[in-house]
């Protein structure tokens, strides 16, 4: 019965938790977008193309892109061998500038991360597809814990 009980208790904490991610992303008001395209394999106009969805995303959200910032939002994006298969791995990721509180040294932190390892049968076109769902994603969280 005990038992009964603590299942139920997690499953209903499981589903009224609606955190997409552990980061938080409450407070980001700018950033600097990124697109690091380390493969020769993607032509590289998917570098503009990718950098201009991030920026169109980021203006819808109501987040500063347009001057230099010390905060990152990043699409990494390269090539991995999985065995005797290449695959495509892409991340987004924020990173910035934080200050221990017991060193008060300041170090460079993930704030978010979120990222996909597919094997593609037409790279390009299936990197803006996962670079878009990438960024919806983001774009939920952001907008949850920007409320």
């Amino acid at each position: 019965m005990n038992l009964l009980r603590n299942l139920f208790i997690c499953l209903l904490l499981a589903y009224t938790a609606h955190a997409q991610t552990p980061f938080v992303l409450t407070g980001v008001k700018s950033y600097y977008p990124v697109v690091e395209l380390n493969t020769d394999k993607i032509d590289a106009s998917y570098k503009k193309r990718i950098l201009d969805m991030l920026v169109q995303k980021s203006t819808e959200l109501g987040v500063e892109t347009k001057n230099f910032s010390t905060r990152s939002l990043a699409f990494l994006i390269s090539y991995i061998g999985v065995g005797d298969t290449l695959a495509l791995k892409i991340e987004l990721m924020l990173g910035e500038s934080a200050m221990r509180l017991d060193t008060k040294e300041e170090i460079f932190v993930l704030s978010y991360l979120n990222g996909r390892i597919f094997v593609p049968e037409d790279a390009e076109e299936e990197l803006l597809e996962h670079a878009e769902e990438l960024l919806e994603i983001f774009a939920v969280q952001y907008k949850e814990d920007n409320l």
